[in-house]
């Protein structure tokens, strides 16, 4: 005979609650459920910023938007899971949770999500295109449920410290690693802390439930009755106060002498004593809520505070007012910028700059000083200079040249080039043979007198091409012989000039030494080649500080 196959509907159903009629999460029992597996088994609530109380986390549930309480919760349930995994950021964690249902939806084993009529596990991701956080709470509060269920049966870490917490040791016969005792009744992970047991219960049969140091209680009727109802009482320090207070009021009298009391007036006492413990570590939480929520609140303060501050580094918005922009044409043009194209002025100016070491210094500076800027007005200015005669100006301000009274030092020759440049105050001598490459100052301190001769070297001094020696006639004085070659004879052009040397004086009327010309005669080829050797390269002007 052939095996039947068993009809569906002959199956006996199991232990089936009645669909809830809460309106808001804080009445339906999987809240407590999954709020107390977060706070046994994991850190979220030290870790995650705002998350204290039930309350959050049913504001989070709540709320139809990615938020971080629930994206952390989401992210800690997969990871004990799947552990490795990598994409849980907020806009991706959807597709990963449904990703890890579809793993064990696909095996036998049924879940909150069982369809009968199809004998499998329905995905619930099918329904929400738009991923978690815009379903209902009742159907995120469902996901949430089969999630902890399942870390509860499948995950390595959450099984291991259930078994160690009972006591529980696999492979026997192995050598124990680690010490199999369970922990002390004050640890976290003790048998004690990791239940989740009613407070107590009243003289009515009624469970009260607690969870946390939170004024938040719940009650419940037995729960191992189809009818068994789940509600909130408390969630603030008043209405657990007045929850206090109302027990206390139903509390039995004393018994009569030699009476013992009823089971259910003994539970009802040890609930009261229960409650009366719990005010005092309700208040120094409720503190505890106060104090990080009001450095949340500065911090936020702070940082709205912050971004209105304005800050040295931020740019103006307004053009600066520079020495040129004290009289604009009009308001509107000091802070308008219009654009003028420059190239022809630019390539002038540049040409200009190459020839700025063969030109006049004081041109040189009248140019720079000339030159304005058109960005700020759009215009070229007119001689803004003309009401500034007979004042000493400084031409770091672009004042012309004309307007200075007192000329400016020419600068020094650079190369032999320069020096028979313009710019230079080196001129040749009006004595002495025009190629003997001497330059004598004729302007500054280290100008050459009228009655003075510029010489090369003199008769016991230090010879040299940095400088040369200007000589003044002595009257009365005998002619010393010139500093040249013996070989070379004076010629009469020579005698004549030493005798109109003796005859000036200086410009002080002291006397001074008496030198003849130095320069070689006509007819002394020879002489003439020692001293053009001598004298070939040019002579610096004094320095800088000369000049000054």
């Amino acid at each position: 005979m052939k095996a039947t196959a068993p009809d569906p509907a002959s199956d006996k159903k199991g232990h089936i609650c009645p669909p809830s009629s809460a309106r808001h999460p804080s009445d339906r029992w999987e809240s407590l459920f999954v709020y107390g597996f977060i706070c046994k088994f994991t850190q979220l609530r030290t870790k995650i910023e705002g998350f204290y109380t039930p309350m959050d986390f049913e504001d989070a549930l709540l709320t139809p938007e990615p938020n971080l309480i629930m994206t952390q919760i989401l992210s800690r349930f997969v990871l004990n899971l799947r552990p490795g995994t990598r994409n849980l950021s907020s806009d991706v964690i959807s597709s990963t949770v449904a990703g890890v249902l579809q793993e064990y939806f696909k095996t036998s084993e049924r879940t909150v999500f069982w369809d009968d009529s199809l004998r499998a596990n329905v995905d619930p991701f099918q329904d929400m295109p738009e991923g978690f956080f815009v379903a209902n709470w009742d159907l995120k509060l469902k996901i949430l449920r089969q999630l902890v269920e399942l870390q509860l049966c499948h995950s390595q870490e959450i099984k291991a410290i259930i078994d160690r917490a009972w006591g529980v040791v696999h492979n026997k016969h192995k050598k124990a690693e680690s010490s199999t005792q369970p922990p002390p009744p004050g640890d976290p992970n003790s048998q004690e802390r990791l239940q989740l047991v009613p407070l107590g219960q009243d003289r009515e049969r009624k469970r009260y439930w607690v969870v946390d140091d939170s004024p938040r209680v719940y009650l419940s009727t037995n729960p191992w009755k189809i009818t068994a109802t789940f509600q909130t009482i408390a969630s603030s320090r008043d209405e657990y106060t007045a929850i206090l207070e109302k027990i206390r009021e139903t509390a039995p009298p004393e018994p009569k002498a030699g009476e013992r009391r009823p089971k259910l007036e003994t539970a009802h006492l040890a609930l009261l004593r229960a409650l009366e413990d719990r005010t005092e570590i309700i208040d120094n939480e409720l503190a505890r809520i106060q104090r990080a929520q009001k450095k949340i609140q500065q911090r936020n303060m702070l940082i709205a505070s912050a971004e209105l501050r304005e800050t040295r580094t931020r740019r103006r918005t307004t053009r600066p007012d520079y020495a040129y922009m004290n009289h604009p044409e009009s308001e509107g043009e000091a802070d308008e910028y219009t654009y003028h194209p420059q190239e022809e002025e630019d390539d002038e100016y540049e040409d200009n700059t190459e020839f700025d070491d063969f030109g006049d210094p004081i041109a040189r500076r009248g140019a720079a000083g000339a030159r304005r800027s058109t960005r700020t007005n759009g215009t070229r200015p007119g001689d803004d200079w003309s009401d500034w005669k007979g004042e000493r100006r400084s031409t770091r301000l672009g004042a012309p040249a004309d307007t200075q009274l007192d000329p400016p030092p020419p600068k020094r020759a650079r190369t032999d080039d320069s020096a028979v440049s313009g710019n230079s105050g080196d001129v040749a001598p009006a004595n002495g043979k025009a190629g003997s490459g001497l330059k004598i100052k004729i302007n500054g301190a280290a100008a050459v007198k009228p009655s003075e001769t510029a010489v090369e070297a003199v008769a016991g001094k230090k010879k040299s091409k940095f400088w040369y020696y200007a000589v003044e006639p002595v009257l009365g004085a005998p002619i010393p012989a010139p500093p040249t070659s013996d070989s070379a004879p004076q010629s009469e052009s020579s005698k004549a000039d030493a005798d109109a040397m003796s005859d000036e004086r200086n410009g002080n009327g002291l006397p001074g030494l008496r030198y003849p010309s130095v320069s070689p005669s006509a007819s002394g080829s020879n002489a003439d080649d020692l001293y053009e050797k001598s004298i070939g390269g040019s002579l610096s002007p004094t320095s800088s500080m000369d000049e000054s």
